[in-house]
């Protein structure tokens, strides 16, 4: 990595733009499935887009998060809608954020798309309802940047926790020669609930004004992750927006008293240090 002593802007990784275009390798879907099949042997029956892309990753994947995103919640979900002429029944979406490998996944992976109906999902969800999963700053598609980021820097991952069901914990924790990191990922909010009995609407509270809490917790988890991990590299990494780079400017001392870093995300993939040593 490259980092800058005087906490200027510094690019980390240049991942390659996203996949544009109605049909997508088939390399990609060869590699999520080989994810998928390992995260289910080790007893993940249900992971989230980014545990099945960081899986990819240690597994060898190079494909950008963007095409490995546009297999997992669209190519390769049977249940999903029908936005390319190519759809498989590989995955099967059982919730929010939540896949698994579906019964009809094939031991290998032909040309030939699948075209018989996938079975329901559970009655409590509503597979075809919209969703802030597709939206690059949702915080599960940031935790895949920052996932994609850490392994072409070479870092191995040790642990990715499931954003979309709230899993507490570490976001990442990854390590490269004997070095540790433990990174805390936040989202910015959309304009409507996600989830309970109030999804779709509008929210009341500004994005800004709720982005400015997000940033509040992930300080507090920041420093409480400083304290349990005394020689760990200590991140906390958002989407990049200017609610966000505003406020890590803001306590830039305190941060850097604390030896935390703040990393952001662009919508390309682009990860960059904004602060931190």
């Amino acid at each position: 990595m490259r980092w800058s002593g005087s906490g200027g802007l510094v690019d980390l990784s240049a991942i390659a733009p996203p996949f544009s275009g109605q049909t997508v390798p088939m390399g990609a879907r060869e590699d999520l499935l080989t994810a998928a099949r390992s995260l289910t042997d080790d007893g993940m029956s249900l992971f989230s887009p980014a545990e099945l892309i960081a899986r990819a990753r240690t597994e060898g994947s190079s494909y950008p998060d963007s095409t490995l995103r546009t297999h997992i919640v669209s190519v390769m979900c049977g249940n999903a809608p029908d936005h390319h002429s190519t759809k498989y029944r590989d995955l099967e979406r059982v919730g929010r954020a939540l896949y698994r490998l579906a019964a009809e996944a094939p031991s290998h992976v032909d040309d030939s798309p699948e075209t018989a109906p996938m079975s329901p999902p559970p009655s409590a969800v509503e597979a075809s309802a919209p969703d802030h999963d597709d939206e690059w700053f949702w915080e599960g598609n940031v935790q895949s940047a920052v996932v994609s980021h850490l392994v072409s820097e070479g870092w191995r991952i040790r642990s990715v926790a499931n954003t979309a069901s709230s899993e507490h914990g570490v976001d990442i924790e990854a390590e490269l020669n004997g070095e540790s990191i433990a990174i805390e990922v936040k989202g910015y909010p959309g304009a409507t609930y996600a989830r309970g009995p109030r999804k779709g609407d509008a929210k009341t509270t500004g994005a800004s004004t709720q982005a400015r809490n997000y940033f509040g917790n992930a300080l507090l988890s920041g420093l409480l992750m400083r304290t349990t991990n005394p020689d760990a590299r200590v991140v906390l990494a958002f989407p990049r927006m200017t609610t966000f780079a505003n406020l890590a400017e803001r306590v830039a001392w305190p941060l850097a008293a604390a030896s935390i870093e703040v990393w952001l995300v662009s919508e390309d993939g682009t990860v960059a240090l904004v602060w931190g040593t």
